[in-house]
């Protein structure tokens, strides 16, 4: 199958026609990689990079207190009652 370089704006574009999308089960939308091998591209889905772990401080550090203030007021009837069955507060 062919297809036609063509300029969009300061880019070159290769339309890739949908019959190959369907078949690669790609999406308009998805990340793909390019790389060239000798005298041909190969294209290939982009994986997912992972985006690292955080510290339980690093997650903590992004809560507002406000937040958690109000949060805690608002369960608080439910912190100060009386255990009703075996809870454990």
């Amino acid at each position: 199958m062919q297809s036609t370089l063509r300029q969009q704006g300061g880019a070159a574009v290769l339309t890739v026609p949908i019959a190959i999308l369907q078949q690669m089960g790609w999406q308009i939308g998805n990340k793909v990689n390019l790389e060239t091998q000798g005298e041909s591209v190969v294209i290939t889905p982009a994986k997912r990079q992972a985006r690292g772990r955080k510290t339980v401080a690093e997650l903590l550090a992004g809560i507002d207190s406000q937040e958690i203030a109000t949060l805690n007021a608002n369960v608080s009837e439910f912190t100060q009652s009386e255990a009703v069955g075996k809870e454990v507060w």
